[in-house]
């Protein structure tokens, strides 16, 4: 089982540094149990990078957002989703399933700045506004 602290210290030693501006995607079932749970893997970054530094994530959209005109759908199957899937809110959808847990623990975590985008980033620490503004 890894702790917070033996997280932070196995970042530093791959190599993040304060200030570094990072972009992650990982499988918190590749790495483990971890004490306190998957939060503790983004917490450990940042504290590696300190809150001179960023940490961004892809969260995309969940299934059938960014379907639509792509050309690979037919048209009963375009109307069916413009008919029945909900508006898009950046800021309160999840993140698309194949992107893994860590992702959504992040997007959800205070302090994190979501872009607006059906292609959402998410992104926390000094550059996070300026990665997600329009």
């Amino acid at each position: 089982m890894y702790s917070r602290d033996e997280l932070a210290d196995a970042f530093r030693k791959l190599g993040v540094a304060p200030g570094d501006a990072v972009m992650m995607h990982a499988s918190v079932r590749s790495i483990g149990a971890i004490a306190g749970g998957p939060d503790q893997i983004h917490l450990a970054l940042k504290e590696a990078l300190t809150a001179d530094g960023t940490l961004l994530m892809y969260a995309s959209c969940p299934d059938d957002y960014d379907e639509v005109g792509r050309g690979h759908l037919t048209v009963a199957q375009e109307a069916e989703i413009i008919e029945k899937l909900p508006a898009f809110d950046p800021l309160t959808a999840r993140a698309q399933r194949e992107n893994g847990t860590l992702v959504e623990f992040f997007r959800t975590f205070p302090g994190s700045r979501v872009s607006r985008h059906v292609a959402r980033f998410v992104a926390w620490g000094r550059q996070a506004d300026s990665l997600v503004s329009e």
